[in-house]
């Protein structure tokens, strides 16, 4: 059922429902309607993007991501400091190879790649440079690995990948992590990966 009918049939249902039922009733179902009416068009937003741009909670996804931002970002591997993947977009912050200590972030979504901003670090070169690290040093199979790892240990019925983050584990340590956020209906929890994609911890 596409989008349009669907909000034809919840249209009509809360007209005929209105001749059946009392006013609080009906406010009910009316509510109910726009629910139902707003998660469709949601997901079905949600689900054009990811047709364009790709799944980019999968492997191809995030390689398809980091090539087209390559081609503009230059660099190869990129070098980062951050990479952030919510669904449908990927972000993430690269230094200019011209430039060393410019750093700039680039976002890939519906299968397009938005103009570079400046990122502000205070011009402190010495906090860019340690955290600084090629997006090779975690494959994105490793990612792909660490996603479905992290959902199943995550414990949360029904649970689902809200965000997911790659960057150095700084102060604690220099070692690179995913932070991944599961959400449920009624429970989230953070679980953290090694560049293998094997799950370290569970918050």
């Amino acid at each position: 059922m596409n989008i349009t009918r669907f909000g034809i049939a919840v249209t009509g249902a809360v007209l005929t429902a209105s001749t059946l039922v009392g006013c609080s009733q009906l406010a009910d179902l009316r509510a109910e309607a726009s629910h139902l009416a707003e998660q469709v068009v949601t997901t079905g937003t949600q689900n054009i993007v990811s047709s364009v741009s790709g799944d980019l909670f999968t492997a191809e996804g995030i390689d398809n991501a980091y090539a087209e931002i390559s081609e503009k970002a230059g660099g190869a591997p990129m070098r980062v400091v951050e990479v952030t993947i919510v669904p449908g977009v990927l972000t993430l912050q690269a230094i200019d190879p011209a430039a060393p200590t410019e750093l700039n972030q680039w976002s890939y979504t519906a299968g397009a790649v938005g103009p570079s901003r400046p990122v502000d670090y205070d011009d402190d070169t010495e906090a860019l440079r340690q955290n600084l690290f090629s997006v090779d040093e975690v494959p994105a199979t490793a990612v792909a690995s660490a996603i479905d790892r992290a959902v199943a240990q995550s414990g949360i019925p029904g649970g689902e990948v809200s965000s997911l983050i790659i960057k150095r584990n700084l102060p604690f340590d220099e070692n690179v992590m995913m932070f991944l956020n599961i959400e449920g209906e009624r429970s989230s929890k953070q679980v953290r990966a090694d560049v293998t994609g094997q799950i370290v911890e569970v918050i």
